[in-house]
């Protein structure tokens, strides 16, 4: 072998001691073919423990699945199993604080909501969803009910005046039936509505001055007197706590404050029966 082009030939001979057409290879890999032999071991080894990881993580993600499969069946089976006496206990609790609400309204005149509908403390309650619509329904007709009864002040201020008999405030003299609440304020201070309804007259009214009455159905009525500005028209919806007007001296009055009524029916109550729940 010569030693300027350093290559090895290679020769395979059979058991008979024929060979094939010899072929030569550079002496370099001849001489470090167990290196090569080993980094090739290597290289292959290398590719089975990186697919062996591979089968194994994908059985452990399908293992997860599966086990996460179960719980969530398991959990499903407990909501479907799931007694619904505490449900019905919890509608009770309702039942109890609307009754609570009743009386309340009773106590201030005015028609309380149907009572016992929902069913007794048996198991008469029926389904679920039985109740749960009935007390949907229950409490719609409630917020309706609170929506439109007037409750609360028009203007936070002192009551200056009650309703019923009173004394002249011109002359000081005589006796006088006074048909709602004087409560005091500033000139210009906003006055507000104390329920939903309609502006059933805006405008100049006799000793009212400049007045405005709502209508909120369930046969109330709000009169706002000696209002220095009126802030709606005749027609116009307004909503609960809407400003309406501002505080004035117009008409028959003695200084700034705002004259409050409230009509039931046809008739004049007291409307310190509509200042709080109490």
């Amino acid at each position: 072998m010569s030693m300027k082009k350093d290559k090895t030939t290679i020769i395979f001979l059979d058991k008979n001691q024929h060979y094939a057409k010899p072929f030569q290879v550079k002496t370099f890999y001849v001489r470090h073919w167990k290196k090569f032999v080993m980094a090739l071991f290597l290289t292959v080894f290398s590719l089975v423990a990186v697919i062996m990881h591979l089968i194994k993580t994908r059985a452990e993600v399908q293992l997860s699945n599966e086990k996460l499969a179960l719980l969530l069946q398991k959990h499903q089976n407990e909501v479907m199993q799931m007694d619904t006496s505490a449900i019905k206990k919890h509608y009770l609790a309702i039942d109890e604080k609307l009754k609570t609400i009743n009386r309340y309204l009773k106590a201030r005149g005015l028609k309380p909501m149907p009572a016992n509908q929902g069913g007794n403390e048996d198991n008469e309650l029926g389904s679920t969803e039985e109740i749960g619509t009935f007390y949907d329904e229950y409490l719609n007709r409630m917020i309706r009910l609170v929506g439109f009864t007037p409750m609360g002040y028009p203007h936070k201020g002192r009551i200056s005046s009650n309703y019923g008999h009173r004394e002249n405030p011109f002359t000081g003299e005589n006796i006088e039936s006074h048909k709602g609440l004087d409560i005091k304020g500033s000139y210009g201070e906003i006055v507000k509505t104390t329920a939903n309804g309609t502006v059933k007259f805006a405008n100049r009214r006799g000793g009212y001055g400049n007045c405005v009455i709502i209508n909120h159905g369930n046969g109330f009525e709000t009169y706002y007197g000696h209002l220095s500005k009126i802030a709606v028209k005749q027609g116009q919806k307004v909503s609960a706590g809407q400003v309406i007007g501002k505080i004035g001296s117009t008409g028959r009055s003695t200084g700034p404050h705002l004259h409050y009524e409230v009509h039931r029916n046809g008739k004049i109550v007291n409307p310190k029966n509509y200042l709080s729940l109490e």
